[in-house]
């Protein structure tokens, strides 16, 4: 049975378009050194004499910048090619990441992350929508899980490579230790991003050039479905009760953006301050919650198939703000390393059936519109409360400060959490689901 599953899984991967594989390529290979990527830049602002504020600031108002990019990015990838954007994004990731190998202060920090802000702004709707568009209706559920599940193991296995580059090199918080792993890390997300230079809209299920397959057929008369209960829309009302429900996650996500903001980004510091964690010991640690997520996101499917999306989407994002207010106790690292595995997992394997549950009720004309929509309340609001964390952990002395963020985290995630229980999934994606049911 798990055989024939896995055997099924391989198969499906192996019949996606070439854009598919080019993007889950990159974006896997990308996947390798993002965490371990994050936590050197982080101490690097350390190293090179910046503070908690400073961290804020690095890490947060410069993404600020990335609402212009989605902005951009959202309106016009419905409309224009989504490819080009793509294109685009990749330049930049590759322009910011070759000034890695000769910065030597906060002010070289600050470019490279105002790069690499407007690249995944640029990147992130018209990815998801392309993404979207590449995949039929019965298979996007499991496709978006599958790309979740090779994320997670991706991070997994570069934060143990991680762990024994910095043993190697000393294992300290120092510049002659931590810019040589960062400048490997670059290198690696120069060569993801070169993929994405061979994506072209040509290959998406929806341009004129494609051979219409009985599945590609299916999912255009879907999509017209989708777009006729739209144009029938004809008062503001009515309008509203069909984005009732990206509307609901987008504000859910506004909520969870604005929480996270003031603590998560400095669990890496948490670790260190409080813990005593080494660098390679926080690459590690770092890379263990992704393992579990991968497992948790494969469990959640079926949790899926046989109580609906919505519900499984509720029950992990719920699970995953219980497990926030762990951290505040401040319990033995045993305890707190089982708090944070656990509270990544379930906060993270709900993004493909949230994703799916967007994807799905929309047009296909309407996706990037509405990925951007989603990432603007999410950027903005992350990028707001990172500095307002970094001075709230700079003003009081530990433990109290760490404390005070994770209070304040939990209690928004509750309230943002609260409103995906008025999700629905819509009468026009039922079909998925129940196809989902069915494939035991």
């Amino acid at each position: 049975m798990i055989g024939a599953n896995i055997r099924a899984q391989i198969s499906l991967l192996k019949n996606l378009n070439l854009n598919l594989k080019l993007y889950f390529g990159a974006f896997a290979i990308y996947s390798l050194v993002q965490t371990p990527f994050y936590i050197a830049t982080l101490f690097l602002v350390y190293v090179w004499g910046g503070t908690d504020i400073d961290v804020g600031l690095i890490f947060g108002t410069t993404s600020l910048v990335g609402i212009i990019g989605l902005i951009v990015s959202g309106i016009l990838s419905d409309r224009w090619r989504r490819d080009a954007f793509i294109w685009i994004s990749n330049f930049l990731f590759i322009a910011g990441m070759i000034i890695y190998f000769f910065a030597n202060s906060l002010t070289y920090l600050y470019v490279i992350q105002f790069l690499f802000a407007l690249a995944n702004s640029l990147m992130m709707p018209a990815g998801s929508a392309l993404v979207a568009d590449c995949t039929t209706k019965g298979t996007r559920t499991k496709i978006f899980t599958i790309m979740s599940i090779i994320q997670q193991l991706c991070t997994a296995i570069g934060g143990v490579v991680g762990f024994f580059i910095y043993r190697y090199l000393g294992d300290l918080y120092s510049e002659e230790v931590i810019l040589p792993v960062i400048k490997i890390y670059a290198s690696v997300i120069i060569f993801a991003a070169f993929l994405g230079f061979f994506i072209h809209d040509k290959r998406s299920i929806h341009s004129k050039g494609q051979i219409e397959t009985k599945e590609i057929l299916e999912e255009k008369k879907k999509d017209a479905l989708i777009l006729s209960k739209y144009k029938n829309c004809k008062t503001f009302r009515e309008k509203l009760s069909f984005y009732r429900t990206p509307l609901i996650i987008v504000l859910a996500d506004f909520l969870i953006a604005f929480g996270a903001g003031i603590s998560i980004p400095f669990l890496p510091r948490f670790f260190e301050a409080i813990y005593g964690r080494t660098i390679s010991e926080l690459t590690l640690i770092f890379s263990l919650a992704p393992l579990i997520t991968a497992i948790l996101s494969a469990i959640a499917l079926r949790f899926a198939k046989k109580f609906g999306r919505a519900k499984a989407v509720f029950f992990l994002e719920f699970i995953a703000v219980v497990l926030i207010f762990g951290f505040a106790f401040i319990p033995p690292f045993s305890v707190v390393l089982v708090i944070y595995i656990l509270r990544q997992a379930f906060m993270n394997a709900g993004w493909p059936l949230i994703n799916a549950i967007v994807m799905d009720l929309l047009p296909s004309s309407q996706r990037a519109t509405f990925s951007a929509i989603d990432a603007l309340a999410f950027t903005a609001f992350n990028s707001i409360s990172q500095p307002i964390g970094g001075v709230i952990l700079n003003k009081y002395d530990k433990p109290f400060n760490f404390q005070l963020a994770f209070y304040i985290t939990g209690s928004i995630y509750f309230i943002g959490t609260f409103f995906l229980l008025f999700i629905k999934e819509g009468n026009y994606e039922t079909e998925e689901v129940e196809n989902l049911r069915t494939e035991e």
